[in-house]
C-alpha cells in the first residue's frame, strides 16, 4: 500500500485500492472517488454492493402485489403500498412467488416469527433448542468473508430495535432469532448496531463505535481534525474533483450536525427518562442510517449492509402515524377494517423509508453513474401475510443494480415453490461470490 504525505504534518493520504484515507488525531476520514487519485485512470468500473432491508410481520398482499406482470409503464395501475416508490418506477422490480420453506414449522410447532427472520438470509431451518441458536452463516456474511477484506469494514449489520442475545422467545425459540438476520456462524449472530451516532464514529472517527454521548458531544467535527490537510489536498485537485470534495465535506458536516441535534434533544432529559436507543423516532433513525450507508459506500468503507428495520414480531406502536396499537397485534387483523387500515399505513410507511434509502444512494455520483446503479438493494420479509403467518409468495423488492446486470422496472412472477434462496444465490453471484450451497437454494435465479 503506497503512502504520500500531505503537507508537513503527520497526517497522510493512503492509497487504498480506489480510495484515499486521511488520518488525524481522533479522526480517520475516507474520501470519495476522485479522478486525480493514484490509479484512477485504470479503474474501469465501480465495486458492486449488497444491501438487505428486512421488515417484520409481512404485508397486506392486496395492497402490495401489482395487478399485472411485466414492465412498469406510465399508465400502469400502482399498488397503494408501493406508491412512495413511484419516483423509482424504472429502478426497482417486484418479485412475486418466492417462498421460504425453511421458515415453515416442518414439525416444530408454532413460532413463525422466529423462523421467518432466522431463515431469511441463512436459508436454514431454526429449531427449538433450550434457547440456543443453530443456523448457518447468512448470505451477507458469506459475501463479507469472500470480498469484505477489500474494504475498511467487511460488512455492517444495522437495526432500529435492540437485540436479545439469550433466552427463549416466540414459542420457545432462541430470542436471537427474532432480532437478527445476519449470522456469523451457526451459533453466533452478527453484532447489530442500533445507534447512528456510534456508526458514524466507527466509520469516520476511527473509533470502535462505543464512545459515550458526552464524549461525542465534546469532540470537534471530524473535518476539523483533518481540515488543514484537506485544504492542501483540495488545492492539488482539478475543478471537478474540488467540487466533488466540497460536496462530500458539506454533506458530512450536515450529517454531524443532525446527529448532534438528536443527541442534544435527548441529553436535555433526565438520564432516567432517556430511551435506551436514540433517536426513538423510526423515520428519523432510518434516515440517518440511510445517509450513513450512502456515505460508507461513497468512500468504499464497506460494500455489504443488512438492515433489520424492526425486530421480527415487533409490536412497536407507530405514534408518528397517529396509531395507538402495536404492529404485531394489528397484523392479526382477521379482516377487521380498522386494523387493515392501520396496517396499510404501516406497510406504506416502511416502503417510504425504503424510498429514502434509494434516494440517498441515487444522489451520490461516482465514476460510472450513481451509487444505486452499482448497488443490489433487496427489501423483503420472511412472512407473506401476517394474519396467516405464511411463508409463501413473500413481499420482495429488488432495486438498483443496473451496472451489475439487473433489469429493474418489472413485476416478475415466479412459479409457485421457487426458493427465496435462489434469489440470494443470484445476488451473491452478481458480486462475484459463489457459495457451495445456501439452504434449499437450487440455482441462481435467471429472471433478474
Amino acid at each position: 500500500m503506497g503512502r504520500a504525505k500531505i503537507g508537513r504534518r503527520s497526517t497522510r493520504v493512503a492509497v487504498l485500492d480506489r480510495r484515499a484515507l486521511l488520518r488525524g488525531a481522533g479522526a480517520c476520514l475516507a474520501l470519495p472517488w476522485l479522478d486525480g487519485m493514484a490509479g484512477a485512470a485504470s479503474i474501469s468500473k465501480a465495486p458492486r454492493r449488497l444491501v438487505y432491508v428486512y421488515v417484520p410481520n409481512g404485508v397486506q398482499r392486496p395492497l402490495w402485489r401489482p395487478a399485472f406482470d411485466g414492465a412498469f409503464g406510465a399508465d400502469t395501475p400502482w399498488p397503494a403500498t408501493l406508491e412512495p416508490l413511484r419516483p423509482f418506477a424504472g429502478r426497482f422490480s417486484v418479485l412475486s412467488g418466492l417462498d421460504q420453506a425453511t421458515a415453515n414449522a416442518n414439525g416444530d410447532g408454532p413460532g413463525d416469527h422466529a423462523r421467518a427472520a432466522a431463515s431469511f438470509l441463512t436459508g436454514v431451518q431454526a429449531r427449538k433448542s433450550d434457547g440456543a441458536a443453530h443456523l448457518a452463516p447468512s448470505a451477507d456474511l458469506i459475501a463479507a468473508h469472500a470480498i469484505g477484506a477489500d474494504t475498511l469494514v467487511p460488512n455492517l449489520a444495522l437495526g432500529c430495535e435492540g437485540a436479545r442475545q439469550s433466552g427463549q422467545c416466540d414459542s420457545g425459540y432462541a430470542c436471537a432469532y427474532q432480532s437478527h438476520i445476519s449470522w456469523r456462524s451457526a451459533t453466533v449472530p452478527e453484532f447489530k448496531e442500533t445507534s447512528p451516532a456510534r456508526l458514524f464514529d466507527r466509520l469516520f472517527r476511527g473509533g470502535d463505535g462505543v464512545a459515550g454521548e458526552w464524549e461525542r458531544s465534546r469532540r470537534r467535527s471530524v473535518l476539523d481534525h483533518v481540515g488543514a490537510d484537506l485544504g492542501r489536498l483540495r488545492g492539488e485537485l482539478g475543478t471537478r474533483d474540488r467540487a466533488k470534495l466540497d460536496e462530500y465535506a458539506d454533506g458530512l458536516r450536515d450529517l454531524e450536525r443532525r446527529l448532534e441535534r438528536v443527541s442534544a434533544v435527548h441529553s436535555a432529559a433526565p438520564e432516567t427518562a432517556r430511551p435506551p436507543d436514540l433517536p426513538a423516532d423510526l423515520g428519523e433513525r432510518t434516515e440517518l442510517f440511510a445517509d450513513l450507508i450512502a456515505r460508507a459506500f461513497e468512500v468504499d468503507a464497506t460494500r455489504i449492509v443488512s438492515f433489520l428495520l424492526t425486530n421480527e414480531g415487533s409490536n412497536r406502536v407507530y405514534h408518528e402515524l397517529g396509531l395507538d396499537e402495536g404492529h404485531h397485534g394489528l397484523s392479526h387483523h382477521q379482516m377487521d377494517p380498522h386494523k387493515c387500515a392501520a396496517l396499510a399505513q404501516i406497510d406504506r410507511f416502511h416502503v417510504q423509508l425504503f424510498s429514502t434509502l434509494l434516494s440517498r444512494l441515487a444522489a451520490v455520483r461516482e465514476a460510472e453513474g450513481d451509487l444505486l446503479g452499482s448497488s443490489l438493494v433487496l427489501y423483503g420479509s420472511g412472512i407473506g401475510d401476517g394474519d396467516r403467518h405464511d411463508h409463501v409468495d413473500l413481499p420482495v423488492l429488488l432495486a438498483g443494480g443496473e451496472r451489475a446486470g439487473l433489469r429493474p422496472g418489472r413485476h416478475v412472477v415466479h412459479p409457485a415453490g421457487t426458493p427465496m434462496n435462489d434469489l440470494h444465490l443470484a445476488l451473491l453471484e452478481r458480486v462475484g461470490v459463489w457459495p457451495r450451497e445456501l439452504g434449499d437454494g437450487r440455482a441462481p435465479l435467471e429472471t433478474l
